[in-house]
């Protein structure tokens, strides 16, 4: 898998406390991205699903996240992965800026659906503000997986969740949606 980046902790990229992964590329390419430094396939650190997995923090941590650039574009690495996490018992959630429809047509990233427990799918609308906590735009929709089957949608929920973490070296990470407002005053 081609990473950009991880947090062994996070509590903004989905429900309760998450291992998050950032892969790098995307060929979706949505206007306004707040991943522009993810969109390119070239960087990040090539790592293998076992070797990353070893950084969760088992026991603290209730499922991982996978985000990016694209997490489907590696479908194949994104099924090893989320395979190793559910026989840690952890949940699994990716964001695509697919559809599930568009994904479906496409064998390996239905797969990849087949263990994934949450998929926010939808391309991001720089326009179209969020109606749901971990979603980047109002059009993007929450479902709950079940080998690849759609089993319910959360999608009515209030928007932007965001988080700011000081890692023990100093180093700010900010993760997660935050509306407008809070950013004016963090510039």
């Amino acid at each position: 898998m081609i990473i950009h980046d991880f947090l062994p902790i996070s509590e903004s990229n989905g429900y309760g406390k998450r291992f998050v992964v950032w892969v790098q590329g995307c060929n979706r390419r949505c206007e306004g991205c707040f991943n522009q430094d993810m969109l390119s396939f070239d960087g990040g650190d090539a790592v293998s699903a076992e070797s990353l997995f070893s950084s969760v923090p088992l026991g603290d941590v209730c499922g991982v996240s996978v985000s990016g650039g694209e997490p489907f574009e590696q479908s194949d690495e994104l099924v090893h992965f989320f395979s190793l996490a559910h026989k840690a018992g952890l949940d699994t959630l990716a964001y695509s800026g697919y559809t599930y429809d568009e994904l479906m047509r496409k064998p390996a990233a239905a797969a990849a659906l087949r263990v994934t427990d949450i998929l926010i799918d939808g391309a991001y609308e720089k326009d179209n503000p969020p109606i749901f906590a971990w979603t980047g735009s109002g059009n993007q929709r929450v479902y709950h997986l079940i080998d690849g089957k759609i089993k319910s949608e959360a999608s009515n929920a209030e928007g932007g969740d965001g988080e700011i973490i000081i890692d023990k070296n100093g180093n700010v990470v900010a993760t997660g949606i935050f509306d407008g407002s809070f950013l004016k005053h963090l510039l």
